[in-house]
């Protein structure tokens, strides 16, 4: 009953999240995109498996990737700092190496490295790589979670298919929460 209420607390985190970034407003008025984001990556964490031996590569750790030119800047070790997900702490990575990828848990992909989602593919394709990104073409390319802003509003699509192609377990608490996409 007690993880019951956790998952419904965090998916109505979610929701208000969500809703509550505007673009239009100023900082001081409510979180930007990119806290927004930041806090989707946290929550998104608690609402995905993933098989137990791929902590051991990480000492524990749940390893966020940034690729790219960082978006978030310092907002990622503001929002991410001291938190755990069962007990795995996060550590965050800025443009790792491609032999370093598959040691990834999360990989966002900043919008100018999207279209490398193709080629970087097989050094990811471990299967445990919960791959985030923010244009269509990172879907197209076979990304799993796309952030999009419509009506104001930061949303985010899933592709299940890809994502059943893993050895990661994604919550349908959180599949009902996103739009379902299909390339």
């Amino acid at each position: 009953m007690k993880t019951r209420i956790c998952q419904l607390h965090v998916v109505l985190t979610l929701l208000i999240i969500s809703f509550a970034w505007n673009p239009g407003v100023s900082h001081a008025d409510g979180p930007g995109e990119y806290e927004v984001k930041g806090a989707f990556l946290y929550h998104f964490a608690n609402f995905v498996r993933w098989p137990e031996s791929t902590f051991k590569t990480t000492d524990g750790h749940l390893r966020v990737c940034i690729l790219g030119k960082d978006p978030f800047g310092h907002i990622l070790e503001e929002t991410l700092e001291k938190k755990t997900v069962k007990d795995h702490p996060f550590e965050i990575h800025r443009n790792p190496s491609k032999t370093e990828l598959q040691h990834c848990h999360m990989l966002y992909f900043a919008a100018s490295e999207s279209p490398q989602m193709k080629t970087l593919h097989h050094h990811i394709a471990k299967g445990e790589v919960l791959t985030f990104g923010e244009d269509l073409e990172f879907m197209r390319q076979g990304g799993m979670v796309q952030f999009f802003v419509k009506d104001q509003k930061v949303q985010f699509a899933i592709n299940p298919e890809v994502v059943n192609q893993t050895q990661l377990k994604v919550s349908s608490k959180l599949l009902r929460l996103a739009e379902i996409v299909s390339p």
